[in-house]
């Protein structure tokens, strides 16, 4: 680990109030404290994005130079916000030297982020480019199936000739690494920055799918999706460029800042979520209006630096993860337990739907049951986060989607 703060001021140069001021800035993985800390790592590495690939020029063992602000410029922005009511505690341990090739950057980052989540905590990346999610991913090997959710304009699972890995990087991922995947949830994605067929693939593979349009008009129904991931990633693509800048790859479409920041926190407020991914924000990068830096009426984070409306967002946003993670009420169902009311609904054919709702926080949850075993003849079933949408639907005796994908992916 490299940690270069040098560009971040002090805490003392910081208001009482402000995050700055509180956070444990650490140079190594031991100082960390024995209770579930927040850690924050800087990345550097933007080899794989679609900039990098249009400069071959550059060396491919080199990281891309131009972007090296980044991590900073998002650490800057946020050390400037408010320490929330009930933050947890937080920590940053800087910025990851890059290695000298990307797989090289990818298995340190598996390794740092395994050994974390060992200790009980919960590693937060900011910066870097989204094909860097493999080494997030590559992470929880051995730890069972996992769920993965993307915040992005695009899939990321193009298949055409001469692409810049980031088209392709969920592709990759599932192509490299499925043995433990198992459910991916893409969310915001635009149908115009789709590949004929994108679509139809994932939904071949029964990952699922909530694009901006639905999105934005039932917010809420992102929430089921990312509480149940392990691993959530948010690119700042997924944000129209109206609201922010560094951000090349977004377009006149996306979510607002305030949309990005609800989504961040429900995924906070997932009592599974054990890793976060803030990335794709590019410093030279063309913004929305204009490509010179905005002055921000914040507290001056960044000396003799201006921080971007980019980097703001994504600060912004992991801000209300820490909320969310503050808000966590520990209500996944368990057996037998008191805090949750069951409904039992009869369907067409003999069949039963049972929901489950908890008391605590009003959330929804459906049971899914699995197939049986050859061999075996106990019966087993899985609680599946869902909405109260779809417990309507099944009131009128139509099969929530979820438990329809979930099922078949057990019969795969």
């Amino acid at each position: 680990m490299q940690p270069d703060l040098d560009a971040v001021p002090g805490s003392d140069h910081y208001p009482s109030y402000a995050i700055g001021a509180s956070i444990r800035r650490l140079t190594a993985r031991k100082d960390l404290p024995g209770s579930t800390t927040v850690v924050l790592i800087g990345l550097d590495d933007f080899r794989q994005s679609p900039e990098s690939a249009a400069t071959p020029w550059k060396s491919a063992a080199t990281p891309w130079k131009s972007e090296e602000a980044a991590a900073d410029r998002i650490r800057a922005a946020l050390y400037a916000l408010p320490w929330g009511e009930q933050f947890p505690a937080v920590a940053d341990l800087g910025n990851m030297i890059a290695g000298r090739s990307f797989e090289d950057t990818l298995s340190a980052m598996a390794q740092v982020g395994s050994d974390l989540r060992e200790l009980g905590h919960i590693p937060v990346w900011i910066g870097g480019s989204l094909p860097l999610l493999r080494g997030i991913f590559q992470g929880f090997k051995g730890n069972g199936p996992t769920d993965v959710s993307i915040v992005s304009s695009r899939t990321h699972f193009k298949t055409g000739p001469n692409l810049a890995p980031y088209e392709f990087a969920l592709r990759s991922l599932v192509e490299n690494d499925s043995l433990h995947l198992f459910n991916l949830s893409c969310l915001a994605g635009q149908s115009h920055y789709q590949e004929a067929g994108e679509s139809a693939l994932l939904e071949q593979m029964r990952f699922e799918q909530l694009r901006l349009g639905p999105l934005r008009q039932h917010p809420d129904w992102a929430e089921p999706l990312l509480r149940s991931s392990d691993f959530t990633v948010f690119s700042l693509s997924s944000v129209r460029w109206s609201d922010t800048e560094g951000n090349p790859y977004g377009g006149p479409n996306g979510l607002f800042a305030h949309e990005f920041c609800q989504l961040s926190h429900y995924a906070g407020a997932n009592d599974l979520l054990k890793a976060a991914f803030f990335c794709d924000y590019y410093p030279s990068g063309r913004s929305s209006n204009t490509d010179q830096d905005h002055n921000t009426s914040q507290p001056q984070a960044h000396v003799g630096a201006q921080t971007h409306a980019g980097a703001q967002v994504l600060a912004q946003g992991i801000w209300y993860l820490l909320e969310g993670i503050s808000q966590r009420c520990d209500d996944t169902p368990r057996i037998n337990s008191r805090n949750y009311t069951r409904y039992t609904m009869a369907l067409p054919g003999d069949h039963e739907l049972i929901f489950v709702k908890s008391q605590k926080s009003g959330r929804w949850w459906i049971e899914v049951t699995l197939p049986v075993p050859a061999g075996s003849r106990k019966e087993r079933s899985l609680l599946v986060p869902c909405t109260y949408d779809d417990y309507l639907k099944a009131t009128a005796a139509e099969l929530p989607d979820r438990w329809w994908r979930i099922h078949q992916k057990y019969l795969q």
